[in-house]
């Protein structure tokens, strides 16, 4: 690890004070904060701000020189730390108490606790207005994806080891700006969670075959849920299995997985043309 320090001094041009302004003695401020690389977390950069403080000789005026606005007030989190700490632990699937201890290794010492309230508040303050509006531009696309998994959580006001799910919602592949991928925490995996997200959207949502999502397509007449092909297929896998290859060959169910693989190959052999080219194309092979 390597450790930079940095002193910033926040002052005043001397052309810009007027004549009745005095520095006052002793009343800097300073300021600490942390700079972490975000492949964390091979170089730190401490940064003490020294703010410059100014009375009016009337001792009725008081003004302080501009300095770089907290990323959370009165804490040393800095941007790029604590977007360190995200990817770590989101992206590379690190716990909080493994970063810890890589901290300490490097002497730099942030509790567990603390970084997991970086996280909650930043999440709260800055990406929930960047999820309201990746929200919004989901619902622009004519077709979307949803599904639910089950997670367990250790500490949400019920018993540790409490089922949950997670609900996903994303766009697919084929549009021409990046997906847009949505995780929502729910602790049920009842109708109203995916009601309420989907409210204002018009279109197709492609699921699997949890009711819930055709309870949504009856109650409303500008939603349409569509069928997971993978899901369809389990059911005609699981017969040809029960079966026999060498037996159900002569059922429908083989049948079903020889036409499904037919579509499958169709969409392997589209998967690199633009949405307009796929469209041309699988017209003449369908």
């Amino acid at each position: 690890m390597t450790l930079k320090q940095k002193l910033c001094l926040m002052n005043f041009p001397k052309s810009s004070l007027p004549s009745s302004l005095e520095k006052m003695a002793g009343s800097v401020s300073r300021m600490r904060s942390i700079n972490g690389s975000h492949s964390l977390l091979h170089l730190f950069k401490v940064e003490e701000h020294h703010v410059a403080v100014y009375a009016g000789k009337d001792d009725q005026t008081i003004i302080r020189a501009d300095r770089p606005m907290d990323l959370l007030r009165n804490s040393i989190a800095t941007p790029s730390l604590e977007a360190a700490i995200m990817n770590s632990k989101y992206v590379n699937a690190i716990p909080l108490y493994r970063l810890e201890q890589e901290f300490a290794r490097n002497d730099v010492h942030i509790p567990r606790q603390t970084m997991a309230n970086w996280t909650i508040l930043c999440a709260e303050r800055y990406l929930s207005l960047l999820w309201d509006y990746l929200h919004s531009e989901l619902h622009k696309c004519p077709v979307i994806q949803a599904d639910e998994t089950p997670v367990l959580v250790n500490k949400d006001g019920r018993d540790a080891g409490s089922k949950s799910y997670m609900w996903v919602y994303r766009t697919g592949k084929m549009y021409g700006s990046p997906p847009i991928v949505l995780y929502e925490y729910q602790k049920t995996r009842n109708t109203s969670h995916p009601r309420e997200f989907l409210k204002n959207y018009k279109g197709i949502c492609v699921t699997d075959g949890y009711q819930v999502y055709h309870t949504l397509e009856k109650e409303r007449e500008d939603l349409i849920i569509a069928g997971c092909w993978s899901h369809s297929r389990r059911k005609f896998a699981d017969v040809v299995k029960a079966v026999g290859k060498d037996k159900a060959k002569d059922t429908l169910a083989y049948q079903a997985l020889k036409q499904i693989s037919a579509i499958y190959k169709i969409e392997e052999d589209l998967a690199e043309l633009s949405p307009e080219e796929r469209v041309k194309k699988a017209s003449t092979q369908c």
